[in-house]
Parts: C-alpha cells; sequence; structure tokens
C-alpha cells in the first residue's frame, strides 16, 4: 500500500508540477490517476485469485496421485498391459464387459449424452481375449450405451432405447427390439408436452431467481461502498471479493440468458424423449434382464426388469440419483448391485427392488473403506462373492457379500472427472479389467503374484 500511495504522488507531482515538502499535504489525485490505480488493484487481486485457483488445482492433482500411489502398494493387483481400443468415423471406447470365457466385450461407440443419442449412428462392439489380443468387431446398427453378458453366453447391447443381443460368435440373435417399456413411456406426447410446458416455465424461474439473488448481492455492496466513500471508508477484503465475484457471476449469466431464451417447449420436450432412450446399464442374470434408463420426469434413472424374452416390463427402482448422467447397475446372482455414486455406496438389493445390504461411505481423510470425491463409486461387479467397486480416480476396492471392505484390488493413472469407469473380471478375479474411456484403454490388471506378462 505505501508503494502505490507513493507511486500515486510522483504521479501526481508529474502531472501537476506541484512541489511537496516532506510535511505537506498531499494535492488531490487526478480521476485518471485513481482510476489507474485502482485497475492496477483489481488486476493484482484477480492475479492472486487466479494464482489460488491454479495452486488449488495443482494441490488436488498431486493429493489424486498420491492417493493413486498409496493405494498402488497396497493393492493386490498391478497393471499387466494396457490395450488402446478405436473405431472407425470418431467412435471410441465407452465401456467394456467381461463375458464368462474371460473375454472384454470393449463398446465402442459416439459419446453417450446426458440427454439424446445421435441419430443414424453405429456403434462396434471388439472382443479382446483374456490376454487384450483383438479376437473380432461386432457391428450394431445404433448408438448404443452399454454392453454386458449374460451367464449361457449371450450378449446384450443396448441404447438408444433399442437392445440387440448376439451369441459368443457374433451373430445376431434376433432382430434388434424396441424397448416396450420406452415406447410406452413415450407414447402419451401429450402428456409429455405438458410435463415440458411445467419444466420450462420451472427452469425459467429457477434461473431467473439466481439471476435476481446475484442483483440483489451486488447492489447491496455497491450500495455499502458508496456509502462507504462518502465517509471515507472501503469495504472489507471480504467484501471486495464477494463484489467482483458476484459482478463476474452475473456476466457469466449471459450466455446462459441465450440459452434460456432459446429453449422452447418442442427442445424441452425432445430432451425428455432423447433421454429416456439413453440406456446407462444393462445388466443379465439367468432369469432377468435389467435396463437402466432416464426418467421422463425429473432427472433421476429408472431400474426396469423384464423376462429373458423382452416381455414383462417392471419398473422396480425410480429416481434413482446419479451423477453425470452416469448409473450403473450389474447382477449378482439372482440380486442387484447398485453403484449409488451420489450416496458414497454401493448397494444390493432383490429383483424387487428391496435393499438387502450396503457397502462403502463418505471418504474421511485416507480411509481406504470410503469412498471419495463429488461422487464415488462410479461402476460396480459382482466377483467370485465378493462386490468390486471402481471410481473415477482409477482406485478399484474390494467389498465383502454384506458390505465389508477388504481391501484395495489396484489403482491406475487416468484422467480425471465423472466417467464412466467400467470394471470387470475373469472368473476367479485373478485378472480384472478397467476401462479408462477418455484415454481410450482397456487397462489389465494382474495379482502381484501372478508370473510376469513376457511382452
Amino acid at each position: 500500500m505505501f508503494l502505490i500511495r507513493r507511486a500515486v504522488l510522483l504521479a501526481a507531482v508529474a502531472s501537476g508540477g506541484v512541489a511537496l515538502a516532506d510535511d505537506a499535504t498531499p494535492a488531490p489525485v487526478p480521476p485518471v490517476v485513481a482510476k489507474a490505480a485502482a485497475d492496477t488493484k483489481v488486476a493484482d487481486a484477480a492475479k492472486r485469485q487466479q494464482a489460488e485457483q491454479d495452486k488449488a488445482v495443482r494441490d488436488y492433482a498431486a493429493g489424486v496421485k498420491k492417493a493413486q500411489g498409496d493405494a498402488d502398494k497396497a493393492a493386490s493387483h498391478t497393471l499387466l498391459r494396457e490395450v488402446k481400443v478405436a473405431g472407425r468415423g470418431g467412435n471410441s471406447l465407452q465401456t467394456l464387459a467381461v463375458d464368462g470365457d474371460g473375454r472384454v466385450l470393449a463398446l465402442v461407440a459416439p459419446p453417450r449424452g446426458f440427454s439424446q443419442g445421435t441419430a443414424g449412428a453405429a456403434s462396434e462392439v471388439h472382443v479382446l481375449d483374456p490376454d487384450g489380443k483383438p479376437a473380432g468387431v461386432w457391428p450394431v446398427p445404433f448408438h448404443a450405451n452399454a454392453v454386458n453378458a449374460g451367464p449361457d453366453g449371450t450378449i446384450y447391447v443396448a441404447g438408444d432405447g433399442k437392445l440387440a443381443r448376439f451369441d459368443k460368435a457374433g451373430k445376431a440373435v434376433g432382430a434388434v427390439v424396441e424397448l416396450p417399456f420406452i415406447a410406452d413411456m413415450l407414447k402419451d406426447r401429450g402428456k409429455l408436452k405438458e410435463k415440458a410446458e411445467k419444466q420450462l416455465k420451472a427452469q425459467k424461474a429457477s434461473f431467473e431467481q439466481m439471476v435476481r439473488q446475484y442483483k440483489d448481492r451486488v447492489a447491496k455492496l455497491e450500495e455499502k461502498e458508496k456509502a462507504g466513500k462518502e465517509k471515507g471508508e472501503e469495504l472489507t477484503r471480504s467484501e471486495s471479493t464477494q463484489l467482483k465475484q458476484n459482478r463476474q457471476i452475473l456476466e457469466s449469466f449471459a450466455e446462459s440468458e441465450k440459452y434460456y431464451a432459446a429453449m422452447t417447449v418442442q427442445s424441452v420436450l425432445d430432451g425428455i424423449l432423447g433421454r429416456v432412450k439413453v440406456i446407462s446399464s444393462v445388466a443379465v442374470n439367468d432369469k432377468d434382464v435389467y435396463v437402466v434408463c432416464g426418467e421422463n420426469e425429473g432427472y433421476g434413472f429408472g431400474l426396469w426388469r423384464m423376462g429373458l424374452d423382452l416381455t414383462g416390463a417392471t419398473k422396480i427402482l425410480g429416481n434413482i440419483s446419479g451423477c453425470c448422467g452416469q448409473m450403473d447397475v450389474q447382477c449378482c446372482g439372482d440380486d442387484l448391485l447398485v453403484a449409488e455414486n451420489t450416496k458414497h455406496r454401493f448397494a444390493r438389493y432383490d429383483r424387487d427392488g428391496k435393499e438387502l445390504s450396503a457397502g462403502g461411505k463418505r471418504a474421511a481423510g485416507a480411509d481406504p473403506g470410503g469412498f471419495g470425491g463429488c461422487c464415488n463409486p462410479m461402476n460396480v461387479k459382482a466377483c467370485g462373492g465378493d462386490v468390486l467397486t471402481a471410481e473415477s480416480e482409477g482406485v478399484v476396492k474390494r467389498f465383502g457379500p454384506g458390505g465389508e471392505f477388504k481391501g484395495v484390488v489396484g489403482a491406475v493413472a487416468v484422467s480425471g472427472g465423472c466417467k464412466n469407469v467400467a470394471v470387470g473380471a475373469n472368473a476367479d478375479g485373478s485378472r480384472v479389467y478397467f476401462c479408462d474411456q477418455p484415454g481410450g484403454r482397456v487397462l489389465i490388471l494382474a495379482q502381484k503374484d501372478a508370473k510376469p506378462d513376457p511382452k
């Protein structure tokens, strides 16, 4: 502050030719000089804020790296090999499953959006043998989102409101099926249009209320700032930061205002129709087929059960909360495992949707039996009576049938952010397969006491 004051006084002398004695009263500072000093102060504050944000990002990345390193040291498995998987036309690895023969079924498709599929898109299932060697590519004639294998070896691929089945050799089993319960959900367009109208009105009202709140905050701080100047007082540092941040937030609302202004009932309706057709997960046991898709009201997920003939659809769980469009469900014998990522746990349900047990908790510090981040575990898989969980940060853990923590399986380096991190394993759990979706890699983990990879 002393240096700024000295610079302002020197500038005043230079501009006005005023000579000051050591005990003289300073001449008034010209407005242009005062503005320059204020701009410098704001710029310095912005630099400090950016530096703090950059440091927070670096600290977070360092923390994740350390956690991965600590987890890897304690893990039962280590990275054996990584296999790059890529498709044609810009399609990329989206998820994976492991069949009864230990083969990896890597689904290559357009990215799975939150609200709709890609019209006219096609997908592929890339089959890898247990060592990660290519063993075939099966074309899928729609935008697929999920893949899994049934106990009898039948492969199920779902997406865009459709489901296709293949035998072990990749031959189509029957025709592609339009999932009947999704068709029923989308049948009453008049009712859906009413929902779209209410949703649009509610969203716009919510946004307008938020804008008013920030405008009120800015107005109150500006009023306090003005009143303070008349008394020769300034806002506190915290208040100045709040004022700046609230102004920036209001400026950022400009694009949002354009977005909401462009929204129509039809655009909201299209979003509802598309979201219902996105299949987040498909799971199969020897009795039932389970499918997870978006609800036609709200932003939760619905879990549906059908017979192996894809009839008799029944919703057994509704309005399940999931982060970033991610909701993984897997079969565990006659029961179901659900990765309830927003609750930092997984849960076991019976076929009618009754909760039987749960495992995991929000992580407390370095507690390995919990889940950190905004939303973990993202994926789950039954393995020899136990449960494997996968986290966005690349950590795989093992829990007992009742949800008790048994240890870390592996930790792999993957890019950050919430995402599908599908996990699978062979029959005895000696090999675990992890989907690095952003990196387009299938990561193969092997038990640490296994023989080294000859490659």
